[in-house]
């Protein structure tokens, strides 16, 4: 759900000006120096589709680090335990559901309900006199869409419906029917930076053989060339939507360098202008990890949730509207399956995007110098980071460089009450 800010129109002004000015002199705000290298915890994060997880055999996720096992509770609702047996350390999702509501861990058969308490040692005793003293840490879950969401936070969870995007809860909207779910390995972070920072005027201007069969015939039009920049369009308290300054299409000279792109002599059609159809043209980055990309009649939604410092499981949307008739359906499926998946998510997301950022091919450890085309990236890095809910609950996050939690604040959330 996107937030709005409680603020004065001077103060989001001058907050503008900051930031321009820090483009312009080569920001250096590091990529966790409020941003946690493991992610933002205070927050709901997608962990599976329901569907597959079924009644007999527990599912394994990790998620911000922590290995976690997924099995059907006494209603049937998804459950999340920790995955370490706190007997002997064995994977619970190794184990088997015995009894209804319950998961038995698989080396020496202690059995623990959906509230993570011990309730029998199988082999130990029909009594057994060390179940009651052992107890495995439970995660909240929640259920939307057909997808399984579990809360990482150390504080109280809110409810589910202040983490959707806007987009789940639109009934006009197939904001699921068309998802992805790949492990990408790289930090969390880039693939949020890259999602307001344009970056696809060089990385994807290249020759696809796609451009050949789209009907707007992308091949033969000229391509944009230089940005100037990239300015803030709207902000609230938990995203920033982003666009480009002035685009210029076609050839530029560069002193002392000479032209480029060099040859442009088969681009003979008008450009293509975006901002048609209903989600318009604009970036937009919301927290934790959700990034949009416009499609003018659809959405590129994509959900990255960390696993470690170098793996994200990241969830790709294509959101459309719903069709109206059985024909617009099927046309509309035809158009995903057989295009939009091959060309956007996979060709363009994990053949081009992901490579760069990739582990290995990418250094978030050196220092870092940020222009004017990073403008939503040191937006996020310096203001939105500080407006999460790690920080507004807790005074900070665990594992960003300049503002790690308040004690006192921790305490406050964490301790029992009396």
């Amino acid at each position: 759900m996107l937030e709005v800010m409680q603020e004065s129109e001077e103060a989001r002004q001058r907050r503008q000006r900051e930031i321009k000015d820090e483009a312009r002199g080569a920001s250096q705000v590091g990529p966790f120096d409020y941003c946690p290298r493991m992610g933002f915890r205070e927050y709901w994060y997608p962990a599976i589709k329901a569907r597959r997880v079924g009644p007999k055999k527990p599912v394994r996720v990790k998620m911000l680090g922590e290995e976690i096992v997924l099995f059907r509770g006494k209603d049937h609702q998804v459950v999340a335990l920790t995955d370490w047996c706190p007997h002997r350390g064995a994977r619970l999702s190794n184990g088997l559901c015995d009894f209804p509501g319950t998961i038995t861990c698989p080396y020496h058969g202690y059995a623990f309900d959906d509230t993570g308490q011990c309730v029998a040692g199988l082999i130990e005793a029909v009594e057994s006199p060390l179940a009651p003293k052992m107890r495995a840490k439970r995660y909240p879950t929640a259920e939307s869409n057909s997808l399984v969401f579990v809360w990482m936070g150390q504080t109280p969870p809110v409810p589910l419906a202040e983490d959707l995007p806007w987009e789940f809860k639109d009934p006009s909207l197939h904001a699921t029917r068309y998802t992805r779910v790949k492990m990408w390995e790289t930090n969390w972070t880039e693939p949020v930076w890259q999602g307001i920072d344009y970056h696809e005027f060089y990385l994807h201007r290249w020759f696809k053989w796609w451009y050949l069969i789209n009907y707007k015939q992308p091949f033969f039009r000229p391509k944009p060339v230089v940005t100037n920049g990239v300015r803030i369009v709207e902000e609230g308290d938990n995203f920033v939507t982003c666009t480009q300054e002035r685009v210029e299409y076609g050839q530029k000279e560069y002193p002392g360098l000479g032209k480029w792109p060099r040859h442009v002599w088969w681009r003979i059609l008008k450009p293509l202008k975006g901002g048609q159809g209903r989600f318009g043209s604009n970036h937009n980055v919301q927290l934790p990890t959700i990034v949009r990309v416009p499609l003018g009649a659809a959405s590129h939604m994509r959900w990255g949730v960390p696993v470690d410092d170098w793996e994200t499981r990241m969830w790709t949307f294509t959101v459309t509207e719903r069709p109206k008739t059985v024909v617009g359906q099927i046309w509309q499926d035809l158009w995903y399956w057989l295009y939009r998946r091959g060309y956007g998510v996979i060709r363009i997301n994990e053949k081009e995007d992901f490579p760069i950022f990739a582990k290995g091919q990418i250094n978030a450890d050196i220092p870092q110098k940020l222009g004017i085309l990073d403008l939503g990236v040191i937006y996020f890095r310096r203001h939105l980071a500080r407006r999460s809910r790690d920080f507004k609950r807790l005074g900070g996050a665990w594992g960003c460089l300049k503002q790690p939690p308040d004690p006192d604040k921790v305490a406050a959330w964490t301790q029992p009450t009396k």
